[in-house]
C-alpha cells in the first residue's frame, strides 16, 4: 500500500514537470512566432515608407536659341560689272565651188499623183551653215471610188442640169377644189402652172406661171399640183429631169 502510494505520488510529481515543460516549451515556441510578426511587420513598414516617398525633381533651364542674336557680318563690297569687250563679226569665207559634175541621167518620170523630191542646189550643199532641205509632204492617194457612188454620181449629175421642157409627162394630178368663196363671187378663170419632176418622179418645184385673176383660185392650183404623184420621165432610156405646165380651168358650169 505504502509502495503504491509511493509509485502514485512519484507518477503525478512527473506528470507536473512534463506539464510544466510542455508550457514552457508552447509558450517560447508563440513568442517567436509573435517575435516574427512583428518583425515581418516592422520590415513591410519600411518598405511602404521607401516606396512612398517620392524622388527629387531636378529642374533644368533651357537656353533660349532665339535669343541668340547671329555675329554681324561684315559687308561685303559688290563685284564691279565686267564690261564685255565688243566682237568683231568676220563675214564667212566661201569656199571656191568645185568644178560642176557631169549631170547625171535623166530618171523616170514619177508615179503619178506623188510629187518629186527636190534635189538641194549646190550652193546649199557647199554653205558654210547647213541648212535643212524642207521635206514635202507626201499627199495620201484617194481611195478608188466603188460602184455605187460613181452610179450615185451619175445620177446625181443630171440633177443640177437644167430641166427639159416636154409635152406629156405621165402624173396622176388631181382635180383641184373649188373655193366656196369664189362660187358665190361668181369668181372664174384659168391657171395654169409650170412644175419639174425630178429623177425619183418627185414634184420639186411647183409655180404659177399664169394667174387666173382670183388669188384663191390660183392657191387651189398648187395646191393640187402639190398633192399629184408622177413617174420619172425616160428620154432614150434614162431618166432627165422634165418641166411641164399644167392648165386648170375654173368656171361656174362646173
Amino acid at each position: 500500500m505504502l509502495e503504491r502510494a509511493m509509485a502514485t505520488a512519484g507518477y503525478s510529481a512527473n506528470n507536473a514537470a512534463w506539464r510544466s515543460r510542455s508550457v514552457l516549451a508552447l509558450s517560447a515556441v508563440i513568442a517567436a512566432h509573435v517575435g516574427l510578426l512583428v518583425w515581418v511587420s516592422a520590415a513591410r513598414d519600411k518598405t511602404v515608407e521607401r516606396t512612398v516617398e517620392a524622388p527629387p525633381i531636378i529642374a533644368m533651364l533651357l537656353k533660349d536659341e532665339s535669343a541668340v542674336v547671329a555675329p554681324a557680318t561684315p559687308d561685303v563690297p559688290a563685284p564691279a560689272a565686267v564690261v564685255a569687250a565688243p566682237q568683231t563679226t568676220q563675214p564667212p569665207v566661201r569656199s571656191k565651188a568645185p568644178p560642176p559634175r557631169p549631170k547625171p541621167a535623166r530618171s523616170a518620170a514619177p508615179a503619178a499623183g506623188v510629187p518629186a523630191t527636190p534635189s538641194p542646189s549646190r550652193d546649199m550643199a557647199y554653205s558654210p551653215e547647213p541648212v535643212a532641205a524642207p521635206i514635202a509632204a507626201t499627199p495620201v492617194p484617194a481611195a478608188p471610188a466603188t460602184i455605187a457612188s460613181a452610179a450615185a454620181a451619175e445620177r446625181t449629175a443630171p440633177a443640177s442640169s437644167t430641166p427639159k421642157s416636154v409635152s406629156h409627162v405621165d402624173c396622176d394630178i388631181p382635180k383641184p377644189d373649188y373655193p366656196d368663196v369664189s362660187k358665190r363671187r361668181s369668181e372664174s378663170g384659168t391657171a395654169v402652172v409650170r412644175f419639174v419632176v425630178g429623177l425619183t418622179g418627185h414634184i420639186e418645184t411647183a409655180q404659177l406661171q399664169k394667174s387666173s385673176g382670183y388669188p384663191r383660185l390660183d392657191d387651189a392650183a398648187l395646191a393640187a399640183i402639190h398633192a399629184g404623184v408622177c413617174q420619172p420621165y425616160r428620154e432614150n432610156g434614162e431618166v432627165v429631169r422634165a418641166a411641164y405646165s399644167e392648165s386648170f380651168v375654173f368656171g361656174l358650169t362646173e
